[in-house]
Parts: C-alpha cells; structure tokens; sequence
C-alpha cells in the first residue's frame, strides 16, 4: 500500500511546486519535475533516478507505447496524491495522473559518445524553453549525437522544454558549454563546421553533410555570433521564397538535420561544396 497525501500543505507538495515554479530551486537541487505518461516513461527508461513518482489514481491510466515500470520503484518513494493534490503540483489541469521527481544528470564533452560518421548540433544562445524542447525532438528524431549548448540561457530542465520535448530533454545527449570550449573539442574531434546562416550564396542541400560534423544554429533574434561565422567551415543557407528572410530555428535545425540523414541514407553523391 502507497501512502497517500490529500493536503496541499504537506511538505512534499511545497517542494515540487518550487520545483515546478523556479530554476534557482532546480539547479541548487539537482532535481527536476517531469509530467505525463510518455514523459515519466522517457526519464525513467534513460536511466534518471527517481526521487519520487507521484501517481494520482482517479486520473492515471497506463499506456502501453510509454510503459512504466512503478514496480521497480522503491515502494516508499512511490506516492499516492488526491486529484486536487496532483492539481497543484501539476502544470495541465486533470491530465494523465503521473508525476516524477527526479534527479537530474549533467553531462561533460569528454564524455560524449559519437558515432560515425559523427552528427552534432551546436545552439548558440538559445534562450526559449519551448524552442529547445521542439529541437530535441527532432535531434532525437534524426539520431543526432549530441546537442551543445553554448552561452545558453535556457534551463533545459525547465518543465515547458520537458513538455515542449515530449520527454527527449531525457533521451539526448545535452552538454552546456562555453563557445569557446564547445570549438576547442570540434576542432580536437576533427569535426567540419557548418553555420547557418542568411547571409550565404551556398544552399544547405549542396553541403557534404555525410562527413563527421556539427550543424550550428544561433538564436532566432541574432543568429549566430561572428565567433561561429568565422570559424566555419562553410556557411549554408536555407533558401527563401517569400518576404521574410529566416525561419524558426526549430524549424531550421529540422530541415538541415534531416537533409543530412537523407544524405547518409542514399547512395553517393558528389554535393557541389
């Protein structure tokens, strides 16, 4: 039998609404808070520690595509919480009945593992929490190796980017960074590098993108710093057809980490790059 917490003062409950409310509390912490079925699922699956799962019985039910395994739980780090409980500590209102409480992991460069050919995304000063989380999904789509972060002022822990990733915050392999250490490790990598930006005649698609590389993208207000310009390999574009001159960077990062996997998957072909 779960022990049950019906009273919203209890302390708990205090503590995972700071949680859910303030990033100083989560990175003091180590802690973060993950919501719903396919979310908790994905912590859980890549290995986050659960600190407490938090189930409300009235609104849970499983789903079979995003098990998850309460069994192997420390019963007493399992909690039962009434619906107007899971409420408070909850960002979606009578939705999914399934909250965790987990430790979070930091990742360093020199542990990345990487594939190859290599597949890396560097995100210069990405600032919005529902950006990321859309990015992720499409690194995690793509099978990218790993996500820099650099001069980042996104806490990727944040419960939007959680929500907005649909849980691949968990599965990816994120490392926040300086620009400076992120170029120092391309460079001892041997990784070419490929900026996006407008102000290029070259068009993505005519990139070698099946080489060892890193595809770097700025925030949408600024785009990248002259800092990554420079250093470049090859500055590429996404070419525009209407009056606006950039997309979404989410959008962006998809269309060019997609084009890559294409090229990776179809038989040579000499790009004009």
């Amino acid at each position: 039998m779960h022990r049950k917490i019906t009273s919203l003062q209890n302390p708990l409950v205090k503590t995972i609404v700071r949680l859910k409310e303030k990033s100083a509390e989560r990175n003091s912490t180590g802690s973060f808070v993950a919501e719903g079925r396919r979310e908790v699922s994905m912590a859980m699956q890549n290995k986050f520690a659960v600190k407490h799962l938090i189930i409300c019985p009235e609104l849970f039910t499983a789903d079979p595509l995003y098990s998850i395994a309460v069994d192997s739980v420390e019963m007493e780090k399992v909690l039962e919480v009434s619906v107007d409980v899971y409420n408070r500590v909850a960002y979606r209102e009578n939705a999914e009945g399934i909250l965790m409480m987990g430790a979070s992991i930091r990742q360093n460069l020199s542990d990345l593992p990487l594939s190859n050919p290599s597949l890396v995304l560097m995100l210069e000063g990405v600032e919005k929490p529902g950006n990321l989380g859309a990015i992720l999904r499409t690194t995690d789509a793509a099978r990218l190796d790993a996500i820099l972060l650099c001069d980042s002022r996104v806490d990727i822990f944040n419960p939007n980017a959680i929500r907005a990733s649909l849980g691949c915050v968990f599965s990816q392999n994120i490392i926040l960074c300086s620009n400076e250490e992120a170029f120092a490790w391309i460079e001892n990598q041997g990784l070419n590098l490929f900026a996006a930006s407008p102000d290029t005649p070259f068009v993505y698609h005519q990139a070698d993108l099946r080489q060892p590389c890193v595809l770097a993208f700025g925030a949408e207000d600024k785009g990248l710093s002259p800092f990554w310009l420079q250093k470049a390999s090859q500055v590429i574009k996404i070419p525009m057809a209407g009056q606006i001159d950039s997309l979404n960077v989410g959008v962006s990062v998809a269309i060019i980490a997609f084009e890559a996997l294409r090229q990776r998957q179809t038989a040579p072909e000499t790009p004009s790059l």
